[in-house]
């Protein structure tokens, strides 16, 4: 019986030398220092091994939101190899269709496209269909570029070449094209945008 009491005596000055140890030199808070530095060392040697780099950017509210891109390589107009960084993270798909068929007219900033085929299920390749038009008000896009409140703008494309109004493409009127007719979500902002691409067949 005395010596279970001792034990318990012995006990009780440990735990309360342990507490008073623990408070003094802030044991707890040191701990979660070396925590919090380890996961800091942890993504910036992440980072260094698969070439990332963090940059902070606004929404359309002046709200800050962190953007992850990582380095990758691609070529340049002429062909020669570059480097450059990519957003990590992918736009969300809204809709994406492909059409092949001519270009009737032009006006009033709208295209009038005749399809005679479609793709089935966002698929490449493009079946018959019986023929339909569709129009694209180009009044509807947003070329702005307005880096605060847009993180992409809207696009209207040939061949790979910016254009701004449907009336430039007038020389396209009658050419048997495929145009692929898409429209994305930036996941950091959720704004969307459109883009229209036409090339030859």
């Amino acid at each position: 019986m005395r010596k279970r009491r001792i034990i318990n005596i012995a006990l009780v000055i440990t735990m309360a030398i342990s507490v008073f140890l623990t408070v003094k030199f802030d044991i707890v808070g040191r701990i979660k220092n070396t925590i919090s530095q380890q996961v800091v060392q942890n993504k910036a040697e992440k980072a260094v091994q698969e070439d990332l780099i963090y940059e902070t950017s606004l929404d359309k509210d002046g709200n800050e939101y962190l953007v992850e891109m990582k380095k990758t390589t691609g070529e340049d107009e002429d062909g020669n190899k570059m480097e450059f960084y990519a957003d990590t993270a992918e736009a969300k798909i809204i809709y994406s269709n492909m059409y092949k068929g001519t270009i009737e007219k032009i006006e009033d900033n709208k295209i009038y496209f005749t399809v005679d085929k479609k793709s089935k299920n966002g698929s490449y390749f493009c079946e018959d269909v019986e023929d339909y038009e569709i129009v694209f008000d180009i009044d509807t896009y947003d070329f702005k570029s307005d880096p605060i409140s847009h993180y992409w703008v809207d696009s209207l494309c040939f061949d790979y070449k910016d254009f701004y109004s449907a009336g430039e493409l007038k020389f396209l009127v009658g050419e048997s094209l495929r145009v692929q007719d898409s429209m994305s979500e930036d996941c950091y902002t959720g704004d969307r945008y459109k883009i229209l691409d036409f090339y030859l067949q």
